[in-house]
């Protein structure tokens, strides 16, 4: 029995010592540091268990100035490269080889490399970080299960030549977790400065940024507190200290939520250049009315400009020294359409489309296109310039600014120029100018001569003459101008009268029929209507006078009273003979009726001839004058 028990310790004794060999020894946590310089940060060591994924979030810094410095993809190292920076960067292995029966050495960096290997672990990942500014991320891996508790050391490479490296906490498998637990589902935990470029400024001005601070944790939490941590040392704090603290109230937040966290900082005229980072520390409840948590401390990096960037030669000319670009990034006018003569506001927002430069004391000027000496654009008040303390890079600003178009403007684009004066760190009383094109419309007008109508009395059946003149008043060209009669008592037509020009006369010389008695006061509608240069159509509402009567038949009635003279009258002729009338009068009536109708027709030929020989002289008249 005694030699069981002996054997059985033997055997685990054994086995205890082929598990240390092939388990990896956990390392201790390493100083990043001099590998990482100024590239990344991060806020606190990412924490996961053996055998679930982990969630490693950092800051990048691009400290870059030139646009093809931009930082735009980064990945994991492979385990050989791991081991190779572990050797020549933490300690060479060369003393620590043990020699196995081939003489290989085993290498102690050999097994730390701490995550999983499949087809998606050593994909890149977009981050496309410009000069001057940051950007948070996280990168998500799964993490071995043998892993023993302690700290473990995680490499990057971005853009293939840069390396940096972080370090990870990793807890013992205890056989509880599940393959689905990702190690992301945190309660409570913030994140800051997400999707926002880093504040800039310089020496002696005044820095107005708002940080973003976001729950990412699950779980609601209460009265949440910010506090920037001071220090006098303006190598570690580049802010002059005005208030006794900087602490932000900012309530309650949801899973999720995102707030901005104000503040406006001068800073310290004796600074240095850099980015510097402004530790905050954040409380909250996780209970209403509950007490107060440990402090959460985030990192936000500010950039700033000292007095010792501005070493330039004193005979630097304008190619030597940097400036900011501020640009228009978009404008509107309410009302969208600017009518001559109507006033309107103008909404222009400026940006600084600059990456790293600022600006200061921005006046800008808006000068107007002139025509005959005049401004087209005027204001009310006399004044065209508004002022901007300052623009930091990629920030956007609203100037709004009301005006008045000059009347007698013609219909047509002028343009309304944007005179910038500004100050830069290194570039004092710059001068740049943008411009911007503004639509003018006329307003279309139009009046009628006077409407003559012949006759202004006719049976069902009949026509009538209407002649008038549509005289274009205004100062654009009336385009397919149209006239159409509308009444109950005619037939409705249309009449097209083509083109006027400003100034000009279309006349209208047409003939309307009608169809029924009139059964109201006589009035017919005149809809002229005309479309604009974008054809849209427009229409303006005229009336005539024209009463229409039922038909009378020419026959009836006349024959009979005819009749009745003759049988009254003595005489041999007439007697036994029968009437005259009865005899010939289809014949005699029918005559008459066409002499009636050619009368009447000879009248309107001879009004119109006197209508056109009337024009000719006054034609006449225009070319002799």
């Amino acid at each position: 029995m005694k030699t069981w028990k002996r054997l059985s310790a033997v055997l685990l004794l054994i086995i205890a010592l082929l598990a240390a060999a092939v388990m990896p020894a956990a390392a201790e946590m390493l100083d990043m540091s001099e590998m990482n310089g100024d590239l990344i940060t991060v806020s606190k060591v990412p924490r996961g268990k053996a055998g679930n994924k982990i969630s490693i979030k950092m800051t990048i810094h691009n400290t870059g100035t030139t646009d093809n410095s931009t930082l735009k993809k980064i990945g994991l190292v492979s385990p050989d490269r791991y081991e190779q920076i572990m050797e020549s960067k933490f300690g060479d292995d060369d003393d620590d080889e043990d020699e196995n029966d081939n003489g290989e050495g085993l290498r102690r960096y050999h097994n730390l490399f701490p995550f999983e290997v499949d087809s998606s672990t050593f994909e890149t990942k977009n981050i496309n970080v410009k000069p001057g500014s940051s950007k948070t991320i996280t990168m998500s891996y799964k993490l071995r299960r043998d892993l023993p508790a302690g700290y473990y050391q995680v490499f990057f490479e971005i853009d293939g030549n840069i390396e940096v490296g972080v370090n990870i906490w990793v807890s013992a498998y205890d056989g509880s977790s599940t393959e689905e637990d990702d190690g992301n589902n945190t309660d409570y935990d913030f994140s800051i400065g997400d999707g926002q470029f880093t504040p800039y400024a310089a020496y002696g001005q005044v820095m107005n940024f708002n940080v973003n601070l976001t729950n990412t944790g699950t779980r609601k939490v209460y009265d949440v507190r910010v506090d920037m941590q001071l220090d006098a040392d303006v190598t570690k704090f580049p802010f002059d200290i005005n208030e006794g603290n900087y602490n932000r109230k900012m309530g309650d937040m949801e899973p999720g939520q995102m707030v901005e966290v104000p503040y406006s900082m001068g800073v310290r005229t004796d600074v240095k250049s850099g980015f510097f980072p402004i530790h905050y520390f954040v409380t909250y409840r996780e209970e209403e009315g509950g007490n107060f948590s440990e402090p959460v401390d985030l990192v936000f990096y500010v950039h700033v400009k000292g007095e010792d960037d501005d070493e330039l030669a004193a005979d630097a000319g304008e190619q030597d020294r940097t400036k900011a670009r501020i640009i228009v990034d978009s404008f509107s006018t309410e009302p969208q359409e600017i009518y001559a003569g109507a006033p309107f506001v103008l909404k222009v927002r400026m940006k600084n489309a600059s990456s790293n430069v600022s600006a200061s004391n921005i006046m800008f000027t808006f000068v107007s296109e002139e025509v005959d000496n005049s401004p087209v654009f005027t204001s009310d008040t006399g004044s065209t310039s508004m002022v901007v303390n300052s623009l930091s890079p990629g920030e956007v600003t609203e100037l709004s600014m009301l005006f008045k178009p000059a009347p007698t403007a013609e219909q047509k684009s002028y343009r309304m120029t944007i005179q910038e004066q500004y100050d830069s760190p290194e570039f004092k009383n710059a001068k740049e100018e943008v411009k911007i094109s503004l639509q003018v419309k006329q307003e279309p007008r139009l009046n009628t001569s006077t409407i003559e109508v012949m006759p202004d009395n006719l049976e069902v059946g009949s026509e009538t003459n209407v002649m008038f003149g549509i005289n274009n008043t205004g100062k654009v060209l009336l385009y397919n101008v149209m006239v159409r009669f509308e009444a109950d008592s005619i037939q409705t037509s249309d009449t097209y009268v083509g083109n006027i020009k400003p100034g000009e006369t279309g006349n209208v010389d047409t003939m309307v029929t009608a169809v029924a008695p009139t059964m109201d006061d006589g009035r017919v509608k005149i809809i002229i209507s005309y479309e604009d240069e974008n054809g849209a159509v427009t229409e303006v509402e005229k009336e005539l006078m024209l009463f229409v009567s039922e038909a009378v038949d020419p026959y009836e009635g006349m024959e009979a009273g005819m009749m009745e003279g003759m049988d009254g009258m003595e005489g041999g002729e007439m007697e036994g003979q029968g009437s005259f009338l009865s005899k010939y009068g289809k014949i005699v009536f029918p005559i008459a009726a066409v002499l009636a109708i050619g009368a009447g027709a000879f009248i309107v030929v001879k009004r119109k001839k006197k209508k056109e020989k009337e024009l000719e002289e006054e034609e006449l008249d225009d070319e002799i004058s």
